[in-house]
């Protein structure tokens, strides 16, 4: 298998993913059977080297009868993940405490709220006085003080113009947002190209110009461009505590996944994270 370790992770790329920042693995895919348990015991051990206490398996539907008892608990799935078909999300919790919610209640309510709004799929019109462009490699410093702005923490280090350098000359595309010459709301779809899906993520607007539609605006641009690359499925992350990003994926029709329980290191502490997503093709 191959084995990406780094403080951050940049890409959903190999087979096994170590984001010791957000204290978290992810698996992408599967030794055969037969290896099964000799796997989840070095992979537990590994684990325990690596500080990180919650691993999270993406389990096509064959192998999901692997995951039907404990220490696995399922926690949601993304359609057309894998090339088009389904990814079944899985996580086991190497500490108890870590799979109990920051706050159910509030939880609860941000996602009512949220899926109580009709979707309008598409939103294009940008707001009086903004622009919208790509960036280039001469925006990131810039966008780097919009994130640090934002968040107080966040899953990778977004508030570093070297990393969004860096990234920009992958499968990342981004979009900005400016006002008066200042770039005031940044978004991205990074692409699995190994998985002909993307995630939407990255989405900061600064506190001075939130709704406005802003991120909607690039979400809706995103879409199109992702549409034209012939993926099959985009996907995104949303803090559960946070009403904004659950609303936009909503009004661009995206379909509720399920939450990850304190699954992402962002503003100052693990968060649950809602999982949405929409197929662009299916099969």
């Amino acid at each position: 298998m191959n084995i990406l370790t780094q403080r951050w992770s940049t890409h959903l790329k190999d087979d096994i993913v170590i984001e010791p920042f957000s204290e978290r693995i992810k698996v992408y895919k599967l030794p055969p059977y037969s290896q099964w348990n000799a796997f989840l015991a070095w992979l537990h051990d590994f684990s325990v080297e690596q500080n990180c206490d919650k691993l999270i398996f993406y389990v096509k539907n064959k192998e999901r009868s692997r995951f039907e008892k404990a220490p696995f608990t399922r926690e949601g799935e993304i359609k057309g993940f894998f090339r088009g078909a389904d990814a079944f999300i899985y996580s086991w919790f190497l500490e108890p405490q870590r799979a109990h919610p920051v706050d159910q209640l509030q939880e609860d309510l941000v996602l009512q709220n949220a899926l109580s709004f009709p979707s309008e799929k598409e939103r294009s019109l940008i707001p009086t006085g903004y622009t919208m462009r790509h960036p280039g490699e001469n925006d990131a410093e810039e966008m780097a003080r919009l994130y640090r702005s934002v968040f107080r923490t966040y899953p990778t280090p977004m508030h570093d113009p070297k990393f969004i350098r860096n990234i920009m000359k992958e499968e990342v595309y981004f979009t900005i947002m400016e006002y008066e010459g200042s770039i005031v709301s940044a978004c991205s779809a990074d692409v699995l190209e190994s998985f002909r899906s993307a995630e939407m993520s990255d989405c900061a607007t600064h506190p001075d110009h939130r709704n406005q539609g802003l991120l909607s605006t690039q979400f809706s641009y995103l879409i199109q461009q992702m549409q034209r690359k012939g993926l099959w499925s985009l996907f995104s992350y949303s803090r559960s505590l946070s009403f904004g990003m659950n609303l936009v994926n909503v009004y661009h029709g995206f379909e509720y996944g399920g939450t990850m329980v304190r699954n992402s290191n962002i503003a100052g502490q693990l968060e649950s994270m809602n999982i949405w997503y929409r197929q662009l093709r299916i099969r």
